[in-house]
């Protein structure tokens, strides 16, 4: 065949398990997993089953259609369910040696990581994984905090039964000048035949219907200022407030965001 974008070299090649696929289309892996872990698989050295990698440099091969924080999650899904074995992260700057499980090796045998799980440095005397909680990133501990801290606080005051006029008269300039431009039009953007870039942007949409929103400004302005993983854990935790606790659900996540 004539005219191909690019020349296929038949000597460099990997086996790659149709085991894979069907993991995938049983729901053992999401897609962004099964996605990564296929690069991971295609870019490790055949004598050690073993690659190099940083969150950053994923990120950066992926033209960072998943941000670090979102590579972060994913290899520790991919650790949680043995695909995968890595030390445990500090930061998202450094790199470091992934080690694949079952990855078939030059020398005929296939990579066994199973031992990895066993070592006391890698577990906690309950048996979990005490280096997922060390990978989890700073600001979703941080995030965590704030929300246990003031959730409860928000929720009251954006139930059907609190009443106080105080609060009610005390929007900002900001807030009254954002409330005027979204009731005359002005700078609206309607959630409704959005066409998401990314995947983060695909989660806001999500985010932004499930909290009833028609206006997508807030949460993709929020998405540059606090990330995706912030807003997932805010959402959440929004979701769980019974329906009959809170009057609005966008703005108490605005508010609950803010914190």
């Amino acid at each position: 065949m004539e005219n191909l974008p690019f020349k296929i070299d038949n000597n460099d090649y990997v086996k790659l398990p149709r085991s894979l696929k069907t993991a995938y289309l049983d729901g053992l892996l999401k897609f962004e997993d099964y996605t990564v872990l296929i690069w991971l698989w295609i870019n490790a050295n055949p004598r050690n089953g073993k690659t190099h990698v940083s969150y950053a440099g994923l990120s950066k091969d992926f033209k960072e259609k998943f941000s670090k924080n979102f590579i972060n999650q994913i290899m520790l899904r991919l650790k949680r369910q043995k695909w995968i074995w890595c030390p445990r992260q500090q930061g998202h700057r450094s790199s470091f040696n992934v080690d694949i499980n079952s990855y078939p090796l030059s020398d005929g045998t296939f990579k066994d990581i199973g031992f990895r799980f066993l070592e006391k440095s890698d577990r906690s005397e309950n048996g979990s994984d005490s280096s997922l909680l060390t990978e989890v990133p700073t600001e979703v501990v941080n995030v965590q905090q704030k929300l246990k801290d003031g959730k409860s606080l928000l929720a009251e005051r954006f139930s059907f039964n609190y009443d106080n006029s105080s609060d009610r008269s005390s929007k900002n300039d900001t807030e009254k000048e954002n409330e005027n431009n979204r009731s005359n039009g002005r700078g609206r953007r309607p959630v409704r035949g959005f066409s998401p870039k990314s995947y983060e942007e695909q989660k806001c949409w999500a985010i932004a219907q499930g909290l009833g929103e028609n206006d997508r400004t807030f949460i993709l302005s929020a998405l540059k200022k606090y990330g995706l993983v912030r807003i997932e854990e805010v959402f959440r935790s929004v979701m769980d407030q019974p329906n009959e606790k809170v009057r609005s659900r966008g703005a108490y996540f605005n508010k609950l965001l803010s914190l």
